[in-house]
């Protein structure tokens, strides 16, 4: 007897809403908030806030269209529903790619990582080692991905909260090796805002960029045992990860550390637990890295997976990606995704590295494109809404133009040029395969009913 291609509902409450919570917490923020801060002075801040807000409100567009309509195509099958065939096919690929580039990338650092620790062991033989590992936590059952990045989540957020306690009993003056800076260290050198505003609004891009990764909680909610339940609970935590995790962390990295310290900005985190006098920080935060990287690898294989599930339920992939385990796993999406990052690793080392962590720097642009078509979708189911939505119309416009001034900027920046080139290219590559292949026979024979996308 043949069992039902389809996904399972194998994920608990408690699955979702750390994956919610931790999702978004990788290198960006340990790392990437040090050299923002560097550069933007205390006012990076507003960066945060700025990005952050944002964020907030293109995940509670999303929130709202996934209660109406749980899909495992999630922003794709909004997208194919709200602004047409053509949008859900092109932005389903466009997240694909952009999630095979990340996965790509975590596996490189996680193996840099491991070399630190084995130097016997080579980059790519750790990093080829770790993408065996992580998708064998995706292989057996959603329940055993779950499982896996609930743990590494709640790793990820129990060290943040460690450093913001330890930070706060540095304000505090409660450690005895460095006295509390207090409030000065947001006027002493050179005022709030010591380089103008500009390096503040480039700091929007680096924030949207750490921050991607939010839609995920998305995904994962339409395999949770009370999907709609779970989306709105995890959708709803946005807020709160944002104003802690992110907002709140980095305000106690500002107070305490001066922005001129470039020295111990490369790291702050490490710097907070150096500062309070523990020598064994560095170590502690690579293995704190690690779990990041690797939490940030295991979400993205899961949700790239669901994605081309989804397409190919829905005609825009061939009919193999659709088809499960007994246990509802896509298991030749999975295999796919490995293939491709295998053959990515073959190409990073073959080349000597340069081109791809080059292209790597686009995925920020690709995210925020995705992010667009979430905006646009929302605006078009709200049209003739009798119902309220949250800061529905102005939250779309303030979203919209604040991603499409963010992405403009980086055509005009010697350093994003060619990662916002790249981006275009492959956009509009996508959209055009949509036009080339939608009058073959094969294309869209699987493509769902409307019923089956909410209509």
């Amino acid at each position: 007897m043949k069992h039902a291609n389809a996904l399972v509902h194998g994920l608990k409450q408690r699955h979702v809403t750390m994956i919610a919570l931790g999702g978004v917490i990788g290198a960006g923020l340990f790392v990437g908030s040090g050299a923002l801060i560097a550069t933007a002075g205390p006012a990076a801040i507003l960066s945060y806030l700025i990005g952050g807000f944002v964020v907030i409100l293109v995940m509670f567009m999303l929130g709202e269209m996934a209660a109406k309509n749980i899909d495992s195509g999630s922003f794709s099958t909004f997208a194919s529903q709200y602004l047409g065939e053509w949008a859900g096919y092109s932005v389903g690929w466009l997240y694909w790619f952009k999630s095979m580039i990340t996965i790509t990338i975590e596996a490189i650092l996680l193996g840099a990582i491991l070399n630190d620790f084995l130097p016997g062991l080579p980059v790519w033989a750790g990093a080829l080692l770790m993408l065996v590992i992580v998708i064998s936590s995706n292989l057996y059952s959603v329940r055993s991905f779950g499982e896996a990045e609930y743990w590494l989540s709640f790793a990820k957020i129990s060290s943040i909260l460690i450093c913001m306690v330890l930070g706060v009993s540095i304000l505090l003056n409660l450690q005895d090796s460095v006295p509390s800076p207090g409030l000065s260290n947001l006027t002493a050198h050179g005022g709030f805002m010591p380089n103008g505003v500009l390096p503040v609004l480039a700091g929007v891009t680096v924030v949207i960029f750490s921050l991607g990764g939010s839609e995920i909680a998305a995904v994962a909610a339409g395999e949770s045992e009370k999907p709609r339940e779970s989306v709105v609970k995890a959708i709803r935590s946005v807020l709160f990860r944002v104003m802690v995790f992110y907002v709140g962390s980095v305000s106690i990295l500002i107070l305490c550390l001066p922005w001129t310290d470039t020295v111990n900005l490369k790291s702050p985190y490490v710097a907070l637990f150096s500062l309070a006098g523990y020598p064994w920080a560095a170590t502690a935060m690579k293995v704190v890295l690690f779990v990041s990287f690797m939490s940030v690898m295991n979400s993205f294989l899961f949700s790239n997976s669901r994605m081309l599930y989804s397409l190919s339920q829905r005609g825009y992939a061939p009919a193999l990606f659709g088809r499960t385990t007994e246990r509802g796993v896509p298991l030749n999406a999975l295999a796919l995704s490995f293939a491709v990052c295998v053959a990515i690793l073959a190409v990073h080392y073959a080349s000597g590295g340069d081109l791809f962590l080059t292209l790597a720097k686009s995925s920020g642009a690709f995210i925020m494109t995705v992010w667009i078509f979430i905006i646009l979708a929302h605006a078009k189911m709200r049209q003739g809404a009798r119902t309220r939505s949250w800061l529905y119309p102005f939250g779309n416009v303030i979203a919209l133009l604040t991603l499409a001034a963010v992405l403009l900027s980086q055509a005009f920046n010697p350093d994003t040029r060619f990662q916002f080139g790249f981006m275009c290219v492959i956009t509009l590559a996508i959209v055009a395969s949509y036009f080339a292949l939608r009058k073959r026979p094969a294309f869209g024979v699987l493509r769902a009913r409307p019923e089956a996308i909410g209509e």
